[in-house]
């Protein structure tokens, strides 16, 4: 048998699954869905970026088992953003009109 590797096994410190019942699920009055057995999912909530760079990223499916009971996956992703320099007399040349091939496919 040949040996696991580390990404073969289940990585739970991204992605948490945690159950949970129909009754303690928050009111969706604006939005979601329903599956097959009338229970509502809500809809995915997306927080702001925090001061760490840090987004969670909260969503609802039904139980793959259970249709009456929902399961909640919970995403943290992380968002950083990249200064690029560019010199002046590329900024100049971007303003130029395009000609050729380039203003053809632009227009498309």
């Amino acid at each position: 048998m040949a040996r696991s590797r580390w990404a073969d096994e289940d990585d739970d410190s991204s992605v948490e699954e945690e159950k949970i019942s129909t009754n303690d699920a928050p009111p969706t009055s604006t939005g979601g869905g329903k599956t097959s057995s009338g229970v509502t999912i809500p809809p995915t909530h997306t927080s702001r970026v925090d001061s760490k760079g840090i987004k969670i990223v909260t969503s609802y499916r039904a139980h793959p088992t259970d249709p009456n009971r929902l399961l909640k996956t919970t995403t943290k992703i992380r968002v950083y953003t990249d200064k690029v320099r560019e010199s002046t007399d590329v900024a100049k040349r971007r303003k130029w009109k395009k000609f050729g091939q380039a203003a053809v496919d632009e227009d498309v």
